[in-house]
């Protein structure tokens, strides 16, 4: 449906997002908070100015970065037409 140009990799300690990486790859199925995993760093990982040491303990999220809408011109509309919400 979408090209897909990437991965978001974000850290969190508890609930507060601590770091986050852009991957070409990623061998995860789920993606977003249901695909949120444990990890044990293991290395230092600098993010804007703060320094997180290894051996931390961090929650992990994966999320795809999207691009653009694949597909013919017709497809594309029967998508976008079928997204909206009808009231």
């Amino acid at each position: 449906m979408f090209e897909i140009k990437g991965y978001t990799k974000e850290y969190y300690i508890g609930y507060k997002l601590v770091a986050k990486e852009i991957l070409e790859t990623t061998t995860r199925e789920k993606f977003g908070y249901g695909g949120r995993e444990i990890e044990t760093l293991k290395e230092d990982i600098k993010y804007k100015k703060q320094i997180i040491k290894k051996g931390t303990e961090v929650y992990t999220e994966v999320s795809p970065i999207c691009g653009r809408l694949i597909g013919s011109q017709k497809e594309k509309f029967q998508i976008l037409a079928n997204s909206r919400n009808k009231f």
